[in-house]
């Protein structure tokens, strides 16, 4: 395949020099670049790279490490707090300001065990919590996670490790319920990838069957996936022509001006970490290049926000290293400014601080709201308990689950019968982090 770079459109027609089996000349002031910055991430890679507000998050990855934490206001790097065990080979996702870890993986290589909870992380409280858990026969890792009209898609990965397992499921998880779908398999079982969602459409190209006939590298995935979330059917793009250009699996993905860009990678085909930057046009099916990464990596995730792509951290080299630490992104107009979009912490408010039932039972059943209010972050509750066993709760959703900016969850509290006279209660709504719990009043009157 002849290779033509695409230039971005903002600059002048006399830069244009698109030329069949030639590389383009670029401006200097377009294209990848060093992403400026006070201080340095760790180095790490099988990482999440994630944006919340503004900051971009760095997490996971071989081995216990901190979050590391990119203020894009300031330009500078701190340390987060460290998740509650290893976690890597994932594609993170934001949802309403928090950060949703779905289909990683713990342990050493090669028999790595997926985890059985989602993990949510809370950038403004750098407070980690174990979530709802996942599906017994849906677990795995190195799988692609999306976002799609408020709920959370993962497709592919495998079971066990980097041995066998491969899988082309593909599930939606609803934060609003707590609730898990199976959907249609893909067309093609792979791992070691990342997807992304434009417009109506999950897309997936690049990865792996990791350990297929004890091949580590070189069991690379060719076809392109396409998933329609109106007609929840899957098709194919026929090859070679829909077939991504150079096979590789510990991909990035990321969105770009309305079309599916993959990123970096590693295969057999060479000891360096690919720097290929290749883009699906998703309005024509065909593939073309972008300017290559300044440094090929892999085992990494992008970033793409203001019209930029962002990536960093990953490994040099096919393999496990080096781990590296330096971060890069594509701006078309050589624009390196973000613009700041921050995140509120909301509170939590119930309808009433104090609930009275009548002795003689009559109405034994009662029910208030709780309502995340004043701020654009949801707010993660961790439980929702009585300290006395005279009463019962019940709600739609089970704790812990993420109260969305504005919604209002209702809760029934039950007094059980043979409950005795003048019983008093508290009633404890507690948040993920330090903060006490918000605590509403029960008692029973004559």
């Amino acid at each position: 395949m002849n290779k033509i770079y695409l230039i971005p459109k903002s600059l002048t027609l006399s830069l244009l020099c698109i030329l069949v089996g030639v590389d383009c000349l670029y401006s200097q002031s377009t294209g990848w670049q060093e992403l400026k910055a006070e201080g340095n991430a760790s180095e790490r890679h099988e990482n999440a790279f994630v944006r919340a507000g503004d900051t971009f998050i760095l997490l996971g990855g071989r081995g216990l490490k901190s979050v590391d934490l990119y203020d894009t206001q300031t330009k500078e790097w701190t340390q987060g707090a460290q998740p509650p065990f290893e976690i890597h080979h994932i594609q993170a996702v934001e949802f309403e300001g928090l950060v949703y870890v779905i289909g990683a993986f713990t342990g050493g290589w090669p028999f790595e065990t997926p985890l059985p909870n989602i993990l949510i992380y809370d950038p403004l409280l750098d407070a980690w919590a174990i979530g709802p858990e996942i599906p017994a026969d849906r677990r795995r890792g190195a799988g692609g996670t999306v976002i799609y009209n408020d709920k959370i898609y993962v497709v592919g990965g495998i079971i066990n490790g980097h041995t066998s397992g491969w899988v082309n499921w593909l599930d939606e998880f609803d934060p609003a319920t707590n609730k898990w779908r199976k959907l249609a398999d893909a067309p093609r079982a792979r791992d070691h990838f990342h997807s992304a969602v434009i417009g109506d459409k999950l897309y997936v190209a690049g990865g792996r069957r990791s350990g297929f006939a004890s091949e580590g590298f070189t069991q690379t995935v060719k076809e392109t996936n396409i998933y329609d979330f109106n007609n929840q059917e899957w098709i194919e793009l026929p090859s070679p022509e829909g077939d991504i250009p150079t096979e590789r699996a510990g991909t990035g993905a990321a969105e770009y001006e309305g079309n599916f860009v993959v990123l970096g990678g590693e295969s057999g085909s060479q000891e360096q970490a690919h720097n290929q930057v290749e883009m699906l046009n998703t309005a024509s099916e065909t593939w073309s290049s972008l300017m290559p990464l300044e440094r090929g990596r892999h085992g990494t995730q992008a970033i793409y926000f203001d019209n930029k792509i962002f990536i960093g951290a990953g490994s040099g080299n096919r393999g496990g290293g080096p781990e590296l630490n330096s971060f890069e992104f594509f701006a078309p107009e050589g624009n390196p400014e973000i613009p700041a979009k921050p995140l509120t912490k909301a509170d939590i408010i119930a309808s009433t601080d104090h609930i009275r039932f009548s002795g003689d039972q009559q109405d034994n059943r009662i029910q208030f709201t709780i309502e995340s209010r004043d701020g654009n972050q949801a707010s993660l509750i961790s439980y929702v308990q009585v300290d006395n066993a005279d009463f019962d709760i019940r709600m739609p959703i089970q704790a812990p689950f993420a109260l969305s900016p504005g919604q209002k969850v209702p809760v029934t509290v039950v007094l059980k019968e043979n409950a005795q006279n003048n019983k008093e209660a508290n009633l404890l709504i507690k948040a993920i982090g330090n903060s006490e719990p918000l605590n509403v009043k029960l008692s029973v009157e004559n």
